[in-house]
């Protein structure tokens, strides 16, 4: 896939992606019309040392209902084919519903224990989970932080990823680790605003303004 990318992938700050030991990717789920969250995810993972897991939306919905039900329902089988061939971890989609809670925590509970089955994990995530007009940034939602918490405590490093286009070209820019293990990150809004203003700091000026939605 990411042969075919034409140009060709820009990557900056390679450097910082740690050679061993597990860790946490965040990326921003930058989007734009024509272009697919795919693309980034794919250039992503052929510069890891090893193969990560990525958590994925189940689905893809506005949850909008009518004509957007069809979408959701048959992008749900689609998305469930992909990842149970490339071993990839689906999870409801944003924002949440009340009635997929328990599938949610299933998804969480079988996360967990991939992770600690290998030696040195790499988990790679979108902490936003859905697309935002002109590729703009959003804090996640209320209570992603705790499952970012969770997972920093298991992976012990967080790698941020800016993914941008410039001059026609897709940019991925990788900055240095960090931890999420301080006390002072107790806090669910904390956690999910850092993650992001790290995030934010790879991206150009027009692009790394953060909204709070929730």
């Amino acid at each position: 896939m990411v042969a075919g990318i034409l140009p060709t992938v820009k990557y900056l700050g390679l450097i910082h992606i740690p050679a061993e030991g597990p860790f946490l990717v965040t990326l921003n789920h930058y989007s734009r019309e024509g272009f697919f969250i795919a693309w980034a995810a794919a250039a992503i993972t052929v510069v890891m040392p090893r193969d990560p897991i990525w958590m994925m939306t189940s689905a893809w919905t506005n949850r909008r209902g009518g004509l957007d039900s069809i979408r959701t329902t048959l992008t749900k089988r689609i998305f469930l084919r992909l990842a149970e061939v490339y071993g990839f971890v689906t999870t409801p989609p944003m924002p949440p519903a009340e009635d997929e809670l328990m599938e949610r925590m299933v998804s969480i509970r079988k996360l967990m224990g991939l992770l600690k089955n290998q030696p040195e994990p790499i988990l790679c995530i979108a902490p936003e989970g859905m697309d935002f007009p002109g590729g703009n940034l959003a804090i996640p939602y209320p209570g992603s932080g705790k499952l970012i918490l969770q997972l920093g405590q298991i992976l012990k490093r967080v790698l941020p990823v800016g993914v941008y286009e410039k001059e026609g070209k897709l940019h991925v820019r990788f900055g240095k680790t960090y931890s999420l293990l301080d006390e002072k990150f107790a806090d669910d809004f904390l956690v999910r605003k850092t993650v992001m203003e790290r995030i934010a700091d790879l991206l150009p000026v027009s692009l790394n303004q953060i909204q709070n939605l929730y």
